[in-house]
C-alpha cells in the first residue's frame, strides 16, 4: 500500500502536465520515494527531470543570501538544458514541511511546531517562496518566448501533497 496520501479534493485540482516536466525538490532523504510516488501518481514515471536543492524554490532563488545566490544560476542553467533536451512544458516546485534547510541553512525562520497555527505559517513561508521563484521562471520564459506551467505544491512529512495558492 502506497505511503503517499493524495485526495480528489479541490486541494490537489490543477491542470494535468502537457508532457515533460520538470521538477525541483528539497534535498531532505526522508521524502524521496513519497516524491517519487508523487511524480508516478500524476503520470510522470520516467517523464521528468529532477533539480535537487535544499530548500527547493528558497535554494533556487539563491537562499536570499550572497553565499548561495549561485544557486539561482544553476537552477536556471539546468531547466534551460532541460527544455532543449527534454522539451520540458511544465514545472513543478515541491516545497516540504520541516524543512531543516529554512531555518538551518538560509536562517529565514525557526523550526515551526505541529499545531495548526505553526502549520499555517509555515505554508505561507513556503508559499511566498515558491509564488517568488514561479514569477522568476514565468519572466525568463518569457525572455526565452516559451510557455511554461509552473505548480508548486507543499509535501508533509508523512507524503500527503497539496497545492500551494
Amino acid at each position: 500500500m502506497p505511503k503517499v496520501q493524495f485526495t480528489k479534493a479541490p486541494s490537489l485540482d490543477y491542470p494535468p502536465p502537457r508532457g515533460n516536466v520538470l521538477l525541483l525538490s528539497c534535498m531532505d532523504p526522508r521524502l524521496l520515494d513519497d516524491t517519487v510516488e508523487f511524480m508516478n501518481h500524476d503520470n510522470l514515471s520516467n517523464r521528468y527531470d529532477h533539480v535537487i536543492l535544499a530548500g527547493a524554490a528558497l535554494g533556487a532563488l539563491g537562499g536570499c543570501s550572497k553565499k548561495y545566490k549561485h544557486w539561482r544560476k544553476v537552477f536556471f542553467d539546468h531547466l534551460e538544458a532541460a527544455r532543449a533536451l527534454h522539451n520540458v512544458e511544465d514545472v513543478y516546485i515541491l516545497e516540504h514541511r520541516h524543512c531543516g534547510a529554512y531555518h538551518k541553512v538560509f536562517k529565514v525562520a525557526s523550526e515551526f511546531g505541529d499545531c495548526e497555527s505553526e502549520q499555517e505559517k509555515e505554508a505561507a513561508l513556503h508559499r511566498k517562496y515558491a509564488k517568488l521563484l514561479e514569477g522568476e521562471i514565468a519572466a525568463w520564459a518569457e525572455q526565452q518566448g516559451i510557455t511554461l506551467r509552473v505548480t508548486s505544491f507543499l509535501m508533509g512529512v508523512r507524503g500527503d501533497v497539496v497545492v500551494l495558492r
